[in-house]
């Protein structure tokens, strides 16, 4: 791909003015729906393994800031905003249908409420990222329309969520492919949102490759922030038959 950072310029304009430490704030969305209840043991390691990594590094830790947000039929943040070695992961458990809107409508009520509380502690926010896995189809017909009427932006018209996250996109399984590549956002500029998708049978493996993804983009990023050329480093997966990927907009 040409472009594998979002650079500084990509903060939130809502809060460029305000002065204070810069924090780049991290949510991962993580299908909790009963076709994953074989594979919770797996995601709960590579979860805390993805903690642990990120906690190694003081800086970063001071930099970012990471939010666990599950869906099934509803969705929770099971994780508020805070940084890695501050917060506590809870054991995930499955169960449910794979209502995808219900996390784009959670995840929308928690970053506003998380913007509001970091720009009164005069922090100020990089645009977040969103990491997003699933195994499966979306079981509500409207999902789209919900995902843009939340959060997409027109850079045309100058109308929508101007504080627009950039989303990776992991899907395994039975995720359909032109669904995730759909929800890879932004899909306009120079900056695009990513999307992968893997076949491999080895699902354990796969969460284990997926969060290692996602943990090398937050330590690169939070570490370009300590330098004062703050980006987000885009994830990168290891080469495989198995795993399909790309930019977002590259679909159509």
């Amino acid at each position: 791909m040409s472009d594998t950072t979002m650079h500084a310029s990509d903060h939130i304009p809502a809060v460029d003015h305000v002065e204070g430490q810069l924090i780049m704030p991290f949510y991962i969305i993580c299908d909790v729906s009963g076709s994953m209840y074989g594979d919770m043991k797996d995601l709960n390691a590579a979860l805390n393994q993805l903690r642990s990594d990120i906690m190694s590094d003081p800086v970063v830790n001071d930099l970012t800031m990471l939010s666990v947000i599950t869906f099934q039929s509803s969705a929770q943040t099971v994780v508020p905003l805070g940084a890695p070695s501050e917060i506590n992961l809870p054991a995930l458990s499955a169960g449910g249908g794979t209502n995808y809107g219900a996390a784009f409508r959670e995840y929308h009520r928690a970053f506003e409420a998380d913007r509001a509380r970091l720009k009164a502690e005069g922090k100020k926010v990089y645009r977040p990222c969103v990491f997003f896995l699933s195994d499966g189809a979306p079981g509500d017909r409207d999902y789209l329309q919900t995902f843009r009427s939340l959060l997409a932006y027109d850079p045309q018209a100058k109308t929508g969520n101007k504080a627009f996250p950039y989303v990776v996109t992991f899907g395994f399984r039975d995720a359909p492919q032109e669904v995730m590549q759909q929800l890879a956002y932004p899909d306009f500029g120079g900056t695009r949102g990513r999307w992968f998708v893997s076949r491999s049978s080895n699902v354990g493996e796969l969460l284990k490759s997926m969060t290692a993804a996602i943990g090398n983009t937050v330590i690169s990023s939070g570490q370009s922030a300590s330098t004062g050329n703050a980006m987000i480093v885009k994830p990168a997966m290891e080469d495989s038959s198995n795993t399909q990927f790309g930019e977002a907009g590259d679909h159509v």
